[in-house]
């Protein structure tokens, strides 16, 4: 049985960043590990990326729950925010900030600081992602209906981009840039809706926003408050940050297997939830301080929203208590599975590989603890017509074991491979095996142990519960997180 640490005072490390990286397809418990780390180890700041789509629901000590979506997971325990590669909410920061004031923080406006290079949505990119979903009709996408993916479609042309540097200008060219927006999101809409004599009904709504031309205005004056209310800067001040004696934590949005082009398209993000937008800043910022990188997943499966979960189980979905992920009317239900070993270990590869883990997180082991036995899902079985699997599939017997990664040309050819790869993933059931403790094993050392042997990556760290005092560094591994 690995001992694990109590909330000891560690250390306080010198110049150390911790990569937190989601191994699933979201919902890892992230946000909740960033707090742990942030609370354990006296973090200064945490590094928020990816998008405001993804809200990390923390629960305080003390009893006060907020879900963060721009504010770093640790800001109930005095760290500042830094903002850089995330597309942000100019309204939904201002309302956080006034929701966590409320909450007992004191001067939030002062603790969040935003790149300049930070993208930002409008009413207009989210009602055109509202649109496309519901044009799709039963064929769902999944979709948060934040139009953070619209947003980042739209950042290769400068004139349908807003960046946090341009909430400066004057009203006049913000307007400008806004309407640019929202005259291409209404030739997105009508194509949509061409040849149609009947729209769903609430399709009626987003074209209202889109038609709307007050919005306008009203949006350009929100990115001027930004410009007003928060610190907007450059790299320098990331520089001053990473050399700031302490610890930064690395908060990401997503989970590896909703990667744009190695995720299970159409069923993906348009962000990077690997990190490696993080370590590829850290290199070029040539910071010579300690990375530490931590995969996080819970001991099960977990989807919300539409696409593949091969190991999809019912009695797992009805029985596990999730507190703040249900159903949503624009991702649909939250769904449970058991422990993919293969989705595991792709998720791992997409994400630099099994070398640039220094360790893992598991969490929900409270639930685990309740068991007396826990299926493991090793491999799928293939349900669907003959064809080449091999193209896109480890095969032993008949059995797929391993999920082949395709050459990084982001083209056409990738684009097809993994739009195939889905509807292949579809047509899966799992092949389960049953974990029983053996040896005066625990039922979850037991389960830890396996995914040491089958992932090649020590777990370092353990999740029992809601709060940070519920996350634990196991004996052996404190030398991660100090000195």
């Amino acid at each position: 049985m690995k001992e694990i640490i109590s909330n000891i005072n560690f250390e306080k490390p010198k110049n150390k960043v911790i990569v937190v990286t989601g191994l699933g397809i979201g919902e890892e418990t992230k946000g909740n590990t960033v707090e742990a780390f942030t609370k354990m180890l006296n973090a200064h700041t945490v590094w928020r990326s990816g998008g405001c789509q993804s809200g990390h629901h923390i629960t305080a000590e003390d009893g006060r729950e907020q879900m963060f979506s721009h504010f770093g997971a640790g800001t109930f325990d005095g760290a500042k925010t830094h903002l850089k590669h995330m597309v942000i909410c100019p309204t939904d920061l201002f309302n956080e900030a006034i929701e966590v004031e409320e909450k007992g923080v004191k001067n939030p406006f002062d603790l969040i600081t935003i790149d300049k290079e930070c993208i930002s949505i409008t009413p207009f990119h989210r009602a055109i992602s509202r649109l496309r979903e519901i044009m799709r009709g039963k064929d769902k996408k999944g979709t948060v209906g934040m139009g953070v993916g619209e947003a980042i479609k739209d950042s290769k042309d400068p004139q349908l981009t807003i960046r946090a540097g341009d909430f400066s200008d004057d009203e006049e060219t913000l307007c400008q840039k806004i309407e640019n927006i929202r005259q291409n999101k209404i030739q997105q809409a009508q194509k949509l809706i061409l040849g149609l004599d009947q729209l769903p009904e609430e399709a009626y709504e987003q074209l209202e926003i889109l038609y709307d031309q007050s919005f306008v205005g009203s949006t350009a004056k929100s990115f001027k408050y930004t410009a007003d209310l928060f610190k907007i800067v450059d790299d320098n001040y990331l520089n001053e940050m990473l050399s700031q004696e302490g610890l930064v934590v690395c908060e990401t949005s997503h989970g590896a297997l909703l990667h744009p082009w190695y995720g299970f398209i159409p069923h993906t993000t348009q962000i990077d939830p690997t990190s490696q937008d993080i370590l590829g800043t850290l290199q070029k910022q040539n910071y010579s301080g300690e990375i530490v990188r931590i995969g996080v997943s819970r001991c099960y499966m977990t989807r919300h929203g539409a696409g593949p979960l091969v190991s999809f189980n019912r009695e797992m979905t009805d029985s596990i208590q999730e507190t703040h992920n249900n159903w949503t009317e624009w991702l649909g239900e939250f769904r449970n599975g058991n422990y993919d070993i293969v989705a595991m270990k792709y998720a791992v590869e997409i994400s630099g590989g099994k070398k640039s883990f220094d360790g893992l997180m598991i969490s929900y082991l409270d639930v685990l603890s309740q068991k007396n036995e826990w299926q493991i899902c090793e491999g799928y079985k293939f349900n669907g017509e003959n064809t080449n699997l091999e193209d896109y599939f480890e095969m032993e017997n008949d059995i797929i074991t391993g999920i082949k990664i395709y050459p990084n040309t982001q083209d056409e050819a990738h684009y097809k491979h993994q739009l195939q790869l889905t509807k292949l993933l579809n047509q899966c059931q799992p092949i389960l095996s049953t974990l029983k403790p053996e040896n005066n094993k625990t039922m979850v050392d037991t389960f830890l142990d396996y995914v040491e042997e089958k992932i090649q990556i020590p777990v370092v760290a353990e999740g029992w519960g809601p709060k940070a005092k519920d996350r634990k560094i196991r004996s052996g591994y404190e030398y991660l997180f100090t000195r």
